[in-house]
Order: C-alpha cells, then sequence, then structure tokens
C-alpha cells in the first residue's frame, strides 16, 4: 500500500511540474547593464565569483541559457596574466557544436561608442587554411522588419590571421559587405588587446576605427549599420568563438559536416578586461591595462 502510495506520489508531482508553465525567458535589458552616470558604462574582468547577471549566454543554437555549461563557457585563471581571470570559450567538432559566447544588449539609437577587451589565442590553437573564419568578436543587428543574417562588425581569426568583416546597407536586397584583413599575423598563445570606436550610423556620419595592440589598424567613414529595417539600433556585442562551419542546421550541412577531415577538432578562445564607453570616453578609457 505504501508503495502504492509512493507511486502515485511521484506520478502526481511529475504531472504536476509538467503542466506548470516554464518561467518565460528574460534577458537583462540596456537599462539594468549600462549606467549611463559614468563615460565607462560597462566593465567587467570576470574577477567576481561566477557570473555577472548582465551577461547573456549563447550555446550552439541556445539563446536562453540561464546556467552556461562549463564545457563551452567557463571562468578561469587567465593564462599568461598572474592574479587575473578570463572566460574560456571552447567548441569540440560535433554535429551542431559551433558557438560558445556571451552578448550584452543592444540599445535604442545610434550611439557613439567605446569598446576594449584582450583576446587570447592559445598556443595549441591548429589552423585551417581555406576554411571557415572563427568569429572571436561580432556587433549585430536586431530584427525590426527583416533579419539579418550577417553581423554589423566582426573581427574574427581565420588560417593564420586577423579578419575584420563590416556589413551595412540595405539586408533585404544586397549589404555592403567589406573585409579586411589586417596585416599583423595571430600570434598564439599571446594576448591581443582590442579598442574599437565606433559611431554607429547608416550614413555618411558614421565612423569606425579599430586598434590593435595600440596600433591603429582601421580608420573608416561612412555607413555601419543596417538602415532599412524600421528601427534605428546599437548593435550589441557578443564575444567568444563561433564556428559557423560546424552549424549543420542547413541544407546539405550535415553532408558536408560528414565528409569533411579538417585538421582542427576543437576550438579555444579566452576573453578579458571587457569595457564599453559612450561618447564621453577616450581611448584611455577603455584600452586593456
Amino acid at each position: 500500500m505504501l508503495r502504492s502510495l509512493l507511486v502515485w506520489s511521484a506520478l502526481a508531482a511529475s504531472a504536476l511540474a509538467a503542466e506548470t508553465p516554464k518561467a518565460k525567458f528574460r534577458p537583462p535589458s540596456a537599462a539594468e547593464v549600462f549606467d549611463a552616470s559614468k563615460p565607462v558604462l560597462f566593465a567587467d574582468n570576470f574577477s567576481t565569483e561566477g557570473f555577472s547577471p548582465k551577461w547573456r549566454f549563447s550555446e550552439n543554437a541556445n539563446y536562453e541559457v540561464t546556467t552556461p555549461n562549463p564545457d563551452l563557457i567557463k571562468r578561469v585563471d587567465a593564462p599568461g596574466l598572474p592574479g587575473k581571470k578570463a572566460v574560456r570559450f571552447s567548441v569540440v567538432r560535433a554535429p551542431g557544436v559551433f558557438r560558445s559566447e556571451i552578448s550584452l544588449p543592444h540599445e535604442k539609437g545610434w550611439n557613439e561608442r567605446w569598446y576594449g577587451q584582450r583576446v587570447l589565442i592559445p598556443k595549441e590553437w591548429v589552423r585551417d587554411p581555406g576554411r571557415a573564419v572563427d568569429i572571436v568578436m561580432q556587433w549585430h543587428g536586431i530584427p525590426g522588419n527583416f533579419r539579418a543574417t550577417f553581423p554589423n562588425l566582426e573581427i574574427s581569426v581565420g588560417d593564420d590571421r586577423w579578419i575584420m568583416r563590416q556589413s551595412f546597407g540595405d539586408p533585404k536586397t544586397q549589404p555592403t559587405r567589406r573585409e579586411t584583413k589586417f596585416e599583423d599575423r595571430v600570434q598564439l598563445g599571446v594576448w591581443t588587446s582590442w579598442v574599437i570606436h565606433a559611431k554607429w550610423s547608416p550614413n555618411d556620419d558614421g565612423l569606425l576605427q579599430v586598434w590593435k595592440d595600440g596600433k591603429l589598424v582601421a580608420d573608416l567613414k561612412g555607413p555601419n549599420v543596417y538602415g532599412t529595417i524600421g528601427l534605428e539600433y546599437t548593435p550589441y556585442l557578443k564575444t567568444g568563438i563561433y564556428h559557423p562551419e560546424w552549424n549543420v542546421a542547413k541544407e546539405g550541412a550535415r553532408a558536408r559536416f560528414d565528409a569533411d577531415k579538417p585538421a582542427a577538432t576543437q576550438k579555444i578562445v579566452y576573453v578579458t578586461d571587457l569595457k564599453v564607453g559612450d561618447a564621453r570616453a577616450k581611448y584611455e578609457d577603455v584600452a586593456p591595462k
């Protein structure tokens, strides 16, 4: 009798749990993340225990992650930076394993922003000449009257080079896409400091400046966001590792994935010292120190 009661109690509890509606996922808003009282709106060197609730996590095709999988996203000691912490992002080659990223929210309006962070490509990194790039930083548009595929700005690793790509204009027809390969090669096992200054705009008053390890490597004027999606927005920053070639969701992608024999079967990237500043900020305010 007692056994039957226990079984029925377990079944009832299970049924109740199944009927209980799942809480709707709500990512943090710009007002909750950015402190507009200071020129540096946001800063995180990941030194505090656990992740800040201001971050949003993306793992593969799941954008509603509340607790990150440590195999994909994990706080660790920063390699080569004694006493500092970093985030380790990893994807292992398997069907549907292609993304581990953290992101900040978009903002309303086309704003001027400064961004700074360090990125480490470890010594164990295996080059894949001629294959898809690995995106380590991207600034993405938001869905308006059209969901654009390409980020407005990305910084990636392609073979042994740092690559910057832009996408702007009209995503419904044919967006303008621009690629820049920086002269300096990727130095494995060495932290790279990035500073990005952007006046986000779909018009001629747009500006994009990029510094790598203190050296200005891009200084571009003109449009740099999508201007036809019916929204004025400041792109949201995502950082980590995104290897699109391992996303098998698209038609024919799984067959290509199974047939391919890449040299690299795991991708690992480290990130730390991330800051976001507004128009009042200066290079020195966000540059990693």
